[in-house]
């Protein structure tokens, strides 16, 4: 006889029991994933609603946000799905690890906004660091322009043509104030003579005056020959110091031709510096999504804290030992925002464990991104037997290429639009070690200076410009090693050549150009030493010429009053002769 009140008490116990399973587990689940992650992330996690299925085995989450730890990035989310679905193994639950065969992610959103900030624990945002340096672009036009002009002006201040000019303007205005002292000493002269010679009245009485008087006059006349015949060949020997600024004229522009402005060292590679800088950018992005990378496997999984409470844990496994809480493989699909533009996300995931040492294959993950452009992303994480590795591979296949700046927006770099752009960069990271390869090729493309307004008209741009017209491809291979802090990059590419011609047309042209400015500075300078040296002597000579007009004159009315007295002594000597004579007869 069947004892129903048993067997019916017995099923309630064991559909209380299923239900109780069937709903709440599905809160306890939610409870120790939200626990687990946020203290892996440090950020907040957050699930609609988590439901357990027990045949076959198999959870699933709605609503899933996790929040990003980073600084300036509290209010986005590191990772948001609709949906995450997991078929456990059963087998592998029995031996109490938690194995999910199969999973599909659906709704992925990566970077989207959060309402409140999704930090727990605030830290202080650090200071900005600036050791950026001027490009060999900036050095190589300041080397030409700038620098150039202030070695021009220092070389034209130290011409030749006006330290010789200077030189004889000294000589000049030395001699001509001694015969200005003469010219004036001389008018004083001759104005005494002449006075003495108006003051003879009787010429026989004043003979010996007279005589004094004529010898000074003599003496007078003499000095003014001497001086008028210095200021007669005055003309000659300005032609003589005329030619020797001529000469000093040649050895400026001899100065001129050998010059060659400092500060060019290196600067034929002033566009490889360029392109190093913006592949060692594009490598610390990828370092970016390789941390991100790390992080998301490091925390995407994380077993149940489950502590046992009786018995001894005995080894029987030793090293054949598996992962405890794994993901064989998860179907990922939703929507990523990146830089401000969203992605749709494909792909796959593949060994997800937190204890990825005892892995038998390294984790995988697959995806690919399509949106303003298409993306292949591959990422393995090998922790296996003591190893640390990861290994990143991007892809971006051919596509329209965004514009693109080479170098810092203050400093002078280059600018590329146009053409087709494609990338493939793969970095693999063991301990602290890096190494990897960055492979770009854009064809189509348009190579422009990104100047300013100092720099843009100088004769070395300009020609720069005329050899970057001819450029419509770049082609890059690059291999880098060591330190994230002291990465070395070895980076080939087909402008070098195009760079150093750019580099030696660019030098040749506006040296040309700046030794021509320093030619007509010369021309100039010539020109006005040699106007402003006739000018002055011009108007010393006339004065020096005043000067003796007035004493030729005061000289002649001396002559003629001398002359007069004298003249009337002879003829009153003779009549006075003859009259002696008689009267001895």
């Amino acid at each position: 006889m069947i004892r129903w009140s048993f067997v019916i008490t017995r099923l309630i116990i064991v559909v209380a029991i299923v239900m109780l399973l069937r709903w709440g587990l599905g809160p306890v689940a939610s409870y120790v994933t939200i626990s687990g992650l946020e203290s892996a992330t440090g950020a907040k996690v957050e699930i609609g609603s988590a439901h357990v299925g027990l045949f076959p085995p198999s959870i699933r989450y709605s609503d899933f946000h996790v929040a990003d730890p980073r600084d300036e990035k509290d209010m986005r989310d590191a990772f948001r799905a609709e949906s995450i679905e997991l078929t456990l193994d059963g087998d592998a639950l029995l031996h109490r690890r938690w194995v999910a065969r199969d999973g599909k992610i659906t709704g992925i959103q990566i970077g989207s906004h959060r309402d409140y900030s999704g930090k727990l624990d605030q830290t202080d945002e650090p200071e900005p660091i600036d050791t950026g340096e001027p490009s060999i672009l900036t050095k190589l036009l300041d080397a030409t322009t700038n620098k150039l002009g202030d070695e021009a002006s220092a070389l034209t201040e130290n011409l030749e043509t006006v330290r010789r000019s200077k030189e004889i303007r000294s000589r000049w205005e030395t001699e001509y104030e001694s015969l200005v002292v003469r010219a004036r000493n001389l008018e004083e002269q001759v104005r005494t003579v002449r006075d003495e010679a108006r003051g003879i009245d009787n010429p026989l009485r004043d003979l010996p005056q007279l005589q004094r008087t004529l010898e000074k006059a003599r003496e007078a006349r003499n000095e003014l020959m001497a001086v008028r015949q210095a200021i007669d060949s005055l003309p000659e020997r300005l032609q003589n110091d005329l030619a020797s600024l001529d000469e000093a004229k040649k050895i400026d522009m001899a100065k001129v031709e050998k010059y060659v402005p400092g500060g060019l060292e290196d600067s034929d590679n002033f566009g490889v510096d360029l392109l190093k800088r913006a592949v060692g950018e594009q490598v610390s992005q990828i370092r970016s999504y390789l941390d991100g990378g790390r992080t998301i496997a490091n925390y995407t999984i994380v077993a149940p804290e489950t502590d046992r409470i009786r018995g001894e844990d005995i080894d029987l496994i030793g090293n054949d030992r598996l992962p405890d809480v794994l993901v064989r493989h998860c179907e990922v699909g939703g929507l990523m925002r990146a830089n401000g533009n969203t992605y749709a996300l494909t792909g796959f995931v593949e060994n997800m464990t937190p204890s990825p040492e005892l892995l038998r294959e390294p984790s995988v993950a697959k995806l690919q991104l399509e949106g303003p452009e298409l993306v292949r992303v591959e990422y393995v994480r090998d922790r296996r037997r003591g190893a640390d590795v990861d290994l990143l591979t991007l892809h971006w296949p051919q596509t329209e290429a965004k514009p693109l700046r080479l170098g810092n927006e203050q400093d002078a770099g280059l600018r590329i639009t146009g053409g087709q752009r494609e990338l493939w960069v793969q970095l693999r990271s063991e301990g602290d070690q890096v190494q990897g390869r960055f492979v770009s090729k854009q064809t189509g493309l348009k190579m422009q200076l990104a100047l300013d307004s100092k720099h843009a008209k100088s004769a070395a741009a300009q020609s720069m410009q005329a050899s970057l017209d001819s450029v419509d491809r770049i082609e890059i291979d690059a291999n880098f090693e060591g330190k994230w802090e002291d990465l070395a990059l070895d980076l080939h590419t087909n402008l070098g050549q195009v760079f150093r011609r750019a580099t030696e047309d660019a030098v040749n042209d506006q040296l040309a150009a700046s030794q021509a400015k320093l030619k007509a500075k010369i021309d100039q300078a010539h020109l006005e030493q040699t106007l402003a040296l006739r000018e002055w002597l011009t108007s010393q000579q006339s004065e020096a010429r005043s000067l003796l007009a007035s004493a030729d004159k005061s000289i002649e009315e001396m002559s003629q009053k001398v002359m007069n007295e004298v003249g009337d002594a002879d003829v009153y000597l003779g009549r006075l002769r003859g009259a002696l004579q008689k009267q001895l007869r």
